[in-house]
This record gives structure tokens, sequence and C-alpha cells, in this order.
């Protein structure tokens, strides 16, 4: 019975592992084609301005740029933004954030993080509501530190619906909305922003930049 038991878990580890392996993630930006495996951070882009014109370049991808005059002048930069690619949600964040990918056998978790703002898509392979996971929360943080209300939000004109779960623990304020997202499959994800108020309990300014360029770019597959 225990080499039975070993054996599926030797299966169930390998199994993640060439998930993790395999580049299943393909997706045009800046038209370049890029492809990741789940747990692989999205690439740099860099901006060549020429004169009127700008191209746009991906890390370690060549690219021609025929009009590109021999002695003009070029300025190079980083693309403010990266492209959050995975589990058929597209979205732009600060390319400053950490980068994450924890793929197991129960759920997917991507975790992209600033100074005072969190981001997470989490892909359970079991479904979870909203609710389930805000009660989970509640548990870890105690009642009598949180308070929660029905939301709906906006994101490039897509309504999404969840809960907002206000947190003060240890003399911290904290927001999290937590939203579920429904592929064109029918696939249950989350999305959850965390936000550290500041001092005066009002909304981060990196919160309000960060979710300002995700309201311009979130798209769901």
């Amino acid at each position: 019975m225990k080499k039975i038991i070993f054996v599926i878990s030797l299966i169930l580890v390998l199994t993640t592992y060439l998930s993790c392996k395999k580049k299943e993630t393909k997706i045009d930006f800046k038209n370049f084609e890029i492809s990741l495996s789940k747990n692989e951070e999205p690439p740099l882009i860099f901006e060549l301005k020429c004169e009127d014109e700008t191209q746009y370049f991906v890390e370690n991808q060549p690219k021609k740029w025929d009009r590109l005059a021999k002695n003009s002048e070029t300025t190079i930069s980083v693309y403010e933004w990266k492209l959050f690619p995975h589990n058929n949600i597209l979205f732009e964040y600060p390319r400053t954030y950490s980068f994450e990918a924890e793929l197991s056998i129960t759920e997917d978790i991507w975790t992209l993080s600033g100074n005072n703002f969190v981001i997470m898509v989490i892909r359970p392979i079991i479904e979870m509501d909203v609710h389930s996971y805000v009660n989970d929360l509640i548990v870890q943080f105690g009642s009598e530190n949180c308070i929660t209300k029905d939301i709906t939000k906006k994101l490039n004109n897509i309504e999404l619906k969840g809960i907002k779960l206000s947190v003060v623990i240890a003399g911290i304020d904290m927001e999290l909305d937590i939203l579920q997202v429904i592929d064109s499959k029918g696939k249950k994800s989350l999305i959850v922003f965390q936000d550290s108020l500041t001092d005066t309990k009002e909304k981060s300014i990196e919160s309000k930049n960060t979710l300002e360029r995700i309201n311009q770019t979130f798209k769901i597959n």
C-alpha cells in the first residue's frame, strides 16, 4: 500500500514539474509573440525612440528596425510596465514588482508585489468561490479584526463581482478586494488586490497608479 501511495505521489510531482516547464502561455505583445511556462516571469520590454517613431523590443528576442536612419539619434529606455499573461488573464503591471509563482496539485498562485500593493491571481484546481476564500482569510486574521462588504468592480469595462475585506491588525490597516474571474471556457479563478492604507486610512498612491493601468489593459481570454 505504501509503495502505491509513493508512486502516485511521484506521478503528481512529475506532472506538476512538467506543467511548469511547458511553454503553454502564448501572447502577442508589442508585435512580438511571447511564449512562457506557467512559472515564468514576463520579460522586460524596451522602448526605442527615434524622431517621431517608437519601437518596442522584447528582452532576448531579435527584431529588425528597417526604417532606422544610419546617423539618427535614438533614445533607449525600459518600458514602464510588464504584461501578466497567465491563467487566461492579461493586464499590465509595474515592471519593478517582484514575481512569484506557486504551482501545486491543488492550486496555482501568482503573486506580484510592490511596496504597498500586492496582486494575486489564484486558480484553484478544485473550484473555490470568493466567500470560501474570504472566510479562510477571516480565520487567519481573526473575525474581530475584519469587516466585509460585497463589491462590483469594473476593469476595462469588464464587470467583476467579489468582496472587499477590510483588516486592522497590529495597528496596520489593509484592504483586500477579492474578485471572481470567469474565462471564456467557464473556468473560475480569483484576482486579489491588497493595499496597505496610509496613516490617514486612504488608499496608497501606488495602488491608485497600478489599478489605473490595470483598468486600461485588463482582458480575459
